[in-house]
């Protein structure tokens, strides 16, 4: 009795922490109470370097555009490599998923401008319209696989998608496939979660990566 109080203790004090590994033992909590999002990632999984993902995401870090980014974008990624590196999340296809989540406020352009495909677009042409538009100008991936495309409605003022998809870097490099949620709030906030591996990768860890894109939560309620 007394150790289990001790552990539920000691469970509730790392809660106010951005991250904790309190409850099932084989995963890591990841937690960010100002934004209330929540997510969770194999414990075996390494956190990367938080100074070099802000570099990655806003450039020089002296730049009055990265100082802005810094105080308002909230953003945590982690590697299941053995040498977790920020430069994961944009190399070619490896057998290593990564995951990135980030929150950031929408500006008031943004916000008027933010729909379902818009959010599916997001970091990538998977629409049928705008991959037209990339085959008009000679951009178009032709290895591009959609593969899931999932309307979300998890109610607080939230709206959003998770699209899986398909594509190649390059013609040598090989299928990439990238699982992203995207959500918009009503309040003007922009939340993502993307995770990435070769497609080989994706195939063999799909119930793994699934469960870390399932638990992907954003609580807007009081």
């Amino acid at each position: 009795m007394v150790r289990g109080a001790v552990r539920a203790i000691a469970c509730v004090l790392l809660l106010a922490a951005v991250s904790t590994s309190c409850g099932s033992p084989g995963y890591t909590y990841v937690k960010n109470s100002g934004n209330k999002t929540y997510f969770k990632v194999p414990a075996q999984w390494h956190k990367i370097d938080d100074a070099a993902l802000s570099r990655m995401l806003t450039g020089d870090p002296d730049s009055a555009t990265a100082q802005l980014q810094k105080s308002s974008v909230w953003s945590v990624a982690y590697d299941a490599s053995r040498a977790p590196s920020v430069m994961h999340l944009t190399s070619l296809p490896s057998d290593d998923p990564v995951v990135l989540a980030m929150v950031r406020p929408l500006t008031q352009a943004e916000q008027g401008q933010v729909s379902l495909d818009a959010l599916r677009n997001l970091g990538g042409l998977v629409t049928a319209e705008a991959r037209q538009a990339a085959a008009q100008q000679g951009t178009q991936d032709d290895s591009f696989e959609w593969l899931r495309d999932q309307v979300l409605t998890p109610g607080g003022g939230l709206r959003g998608v998770r699209e899986i998809y398909n594509a190649s870097p390059n013609t040598l490099s090989g299928l990439l496939t990238t699982d992203r949620t995207a959500l918009a709030s009503d309040d003007g906030h922009l939340y993502v979660l993307i995770i990435r591996c070769s497609a080989h990768c994706y195939r063999t860890r799909a119930s793994e990566i699934d469960s870390i894109a399932r638990s992907f939560t954003v609580r807007t309620s009081p």
